[in-house]
């Protein structure tokens, strides 16, 4: 899990379970910016996808996995020193077998980062 020490939730709204938009606030202090890269730091693409499943599991109150990942577009990377603040907004479907069909997309100065469509599955 990543908040608190990567991240913090500066606000969340979620009108039900199937759907919210949290504003975090990046620590552009974070270990992990030493290697990805220690001059120009950028949030690796793992992490934005562990943020998006994260603010799910949040709402929801129920540890999830990614079993799909049918689209994934990085539309630009974010610099965690010269864009602190992102805005995440998902909305889920559950299917038959209880899995969430998940699309979400990220959001910085206006301009969004990160498209995603998945599969996530919870974990019991």
């Amino acid at each position: 899990m990543l908040l608190d020490n990567f991240y913090t939730i500066l606000s969340s709204e979620q009108p039900d379970e199937t759907s919210g938009t949290v504003l975090l606030e990046l620590n552009p202090d974070h270990a992990i910016y030493q290697g990805h890269f220690p001059a120009h730091p950028v949030v690796p693409g793992v992490c934005l996808l562990q943020l998006i499943k994260e603010s799910v599991e949040n709402i929801r109150h129920q540890k999830m996995q990614y079993t799909q990942i049918s689209s994934c577009k990085f539309l630009s990377a974010i610099n965690p020193t010269d864009t602190p603040r992102i805005s995440l907004t998902w909305s889920v479907k559950e299917t038959e077998d209880h899995n969430l069909q998940l699309q979400a997309e990220g959001i910085a100065k206006d301009e969004p980062f990160i498209k995603l469509k998945a599969v996530l599955t919870p974990q019991l």
